[in-house]
């Protein structure tokens, strides 16, 4: 997997606290059970979540052309969850499957930070681009 980066000043996942804290939100929303959870705490959970996985997310475009089929794919669907937060007027089912999704994203964002984080500082891959570049991958 690449190495992710944040492009915060803010105190990353890369530190033992900032990550349990990482861990415990991420178990705190996959324990949600759409019957019992409320709106209210759906849509704040979307809220922590889209915060949390933008701060994770490097913004940089280099190296982009070396990405792999699964980092692109993986970006995509980073990409896709911010761009396309739910409606006011969504169904809470459909909140629910977005907080999900972003909890997932987010255990993956905060285990692929740590793991380049504690590796050597030449094995490390360029971070991926937010959103994709146009043109590329073009010729497929």
């Amino acid at each position: 997997m690449t190495d992710v980066v944040k492009t915060s000043s803010a105190p990353g996942p890369g530190r033992p606290s900032e990550v349990a804290d990482v861990e415990q939100e991420v178990r705190r929303v996959l324990a949600f059970r759409l019957g019992t959870t409320t709106r209210a705490e759906l849509d704040g959970a979307v809220a922590s979540l889209r915060g949390r996985v933008s701060a994770l997310v490097g913004h940089p475009a280099a190296g982009a052309e070396g990405m792999s089929g699964a980092d692109r794919g993986f970006l995509l669907e980073v990409t896709h969850l911010l761009d396309n937060p739910p409606a006011r007027e969504a169904l809470s089912h459909e909140v629910y499957s977005h907080v999900r999704a972003l909890a997932r994203v987010l255990r993956k964002l905060a285990a692929v930070n740590r793991v380049g984080g504690a590796g050597p500082a030449g094995s490390a891959r360029p971070p991926l681009p937010v959103r994709p570049v146009p043109g590329r991958g073009a010729g497929r």
